[in-house]
């Protein structure tokens, strides 16, 4: 049997130990009430295993680095709430982003970073101006989608601004007739029709009445690499210089089964080929052993918005993207990055309101990018995105890596070159 002594102190003992978990305070002491903290999510919508999935990891660097600053810049500052993102995976595809969104505003998210493509950001739009969801892109840029008063708002510029860079290297490049094969959704045709566009406004250039627009779901490129010698072919045999000749892809990261399928058909390689920031700096490309050799040979070049190493935050992001994935950061986790940033500083503002985020979000970003940017500063046109862009030009190299050889000038409509290769 217990002595009583002991099933006394026992009892004493259980007493306290539910006073401490009832009240988290010893007996005769107050309890101290603990300062709740608010949290505020964003819902970031990568592609993290899309058609796009190494931007999508380098932005996820980026804006988790984003998070964790933010989150101690407001604990310094004694700010009573708290950043809290999520990163979905929505494969860049339209269907899962428009999902992916309403689940989460049904669980009370009414700002979301992202998502990477023209087509997921147009399949969103509607449901998004409908609840008064407010979208920020760092990476869609069809022409299509620039409209003033929606909820979508975009820290880079539209294509219409990228078409004259193509434009512009193709005159360099010497191309008389130029056949073009692009991703058959929102980004690739809007980016198709304002390069066609560009070229027929600085004329000199035959577009090729045969255009290939494929599926973006297609994996494996035969068909259309053997169309497009069939195509070359046809051009050589009503006179043209197979030097003249330009071929235009704008793809994701697709355009490495495109080549390695072109490779097979010797005169592709002795023709000129061009990009797009789709796939300018793709690492699945120069890592294959049949489209990077394919890409030095045809002399690969694709323009992609330049980066502004002078920009604040860019060594920043710069290094932990190096320290996390092993490779020099992308714009767009630049942009990214500037993404979170000025929706918390809007939100710390304005409160989690997405009506009025949206109507300061323009001033917040030029304000706080000037100083603290890591993608330069960030100026907003009147239809919400970038105003304006230079571009990088970027080759496939002997190395069979790629390298910045030139840059487009936005003002004055001029390519700079930094080593001549045509």
């Amino acid at each position: 049997m217990f002595n009583k002594k002991y099933l006394f102190l026992l009892s004493a003992v259980l007493v306290i130990a539910l006073l401490l978990f009832v009240t988290g305070c010893p007996p005769g002491e107050e309890p101290v009430e603990e300062e709740l903290t608010v949290e505020h999510t964003i819902v970031a919508l990568l592609g993290l295993t899309g058609a796009l999935s190494g931007s999508a990891e380098t932005a996820s660097v980026s804006m988790k680095l984003a998070e964790a600053d933010i989150n101690a810049w407001l604990q310094e500052n004694e700010r009573e709430w708290r950043l809290k993102l999520v990163i979905e995976d929505e494969a860049n595809d339209p269907t899962t982003a428009l999902r992916k969104m309403t689940t989460w505003f049904g669980e009370g998210v009414k700002i979301f970073a992202g998502p990477q493509t023209s087509g997921s950001s147009r399949e969103m739009l509607a449901f998004a101006n409908a609840n008064e969801i407010l979208f920020v892109s760092q990476s869609a840029t069809s022409p299509a989608l620039a409209l003033p008063g929606d909820f979508l708002y975009r820290f880079v510029a539209a294509d219409d601004v990228q078409g004259p860079a193509i434009a512009a290297m193709l005159q360099e490049a010497g191309i008389k007739h130029v056949i073009f094969t692009w991703r058959g959704d929102t980004w690739g045709d809007g980016l198709h029709t304002a390069t066609t566009t560009s070229i027929e406004k600085v004329g000199g250039i035959e577009i090729f009445e045969q255009e290939l627009r494929y599926d973006p779901a297609l994996e494996a490129f035969s068909v259309q690499a053997a169309l497009m010698d069939d195509y070359v072919t046809e051009l050589v045999n009503a006179g043209a210089a197979l030097e003249e000749i330009g071929i235009v892809a704008f793809t994701f990261e697709e355009i490495s089964p495109y080549m390695e399928a072109a490779s097979e058909y010797p005169q592709l390689r002795q023709v000129k080929w061009f990009g797009s920031d789709g796939n300018a700096k793709t690492h699945p490309l120069v890592e294959s052993q049949l489209a990077a050799p394919f890409a030095f040979d045809s002399r690969f070049i694709a323009p992609a918005i330049k980066v502004d190493a002078e920009a604040p935050g860019y060594i920043h992001v710069k290094n932990q993207v190096q320290a996390e994935l092993g490779r020099v950061t992308d714009v767009y986790a630049l942009k990214a990055y500037d993404v979170i940033w000025a929706l918390a500083m809007a939100i710390d503002e304005a409160g989690y309101d997405s009506v009025k985020v949206k109507e300061i979000l323009p001033r917040v970003a030029e304000e706080w990018s000037a100083v603290y940017g890591a993608s330069g500063k960030v100026v907003l046109n009147e239809a919400g995105d970038r105003a304006f862009a230079d571009y990088d030009y970027w080759l496939v190299n002997e190395d069979l890596e790629w390298e910045a050889v030139s840059y487009y000038d936005y003002e004055t409509n001029e390519i700079i070159w930094i080593r001549e290769i045509y």
